[in-house]
């Protein structure tokens, strides 16, 4: 995986991926698709990974209706 310059390495998501509204937490993807609301940050982050597995097994982006 590349990182950005001047960034140590990282794991596959970054946590600035994630973030919280009124309505509850978000996450975006590398294509800047807002998916949520999910009921809490580890519910997010879960979705994140069900939503990258499907586009590695599928090899393109799904259509997630919430």
């Amino acid at each position: 995986m590349h990182t950005r310059s001047g960034e140590a390495t990282k794991p596959w998501f970054r946590s600035e991926r994630f973030y919280h509204t009124g309505d509850g937490w978000w996450f975006m993807t590398r294509e800047k698709e807002e998916l949520g609301p999910f009921i809490s940050q580890r519910e997010a982050e879960n979705e994140v990974v069900l939503y990258i597995r499907q586009v590695n097994m599928i090899g393109e982006i799904p259509t997630i209706h919430h």
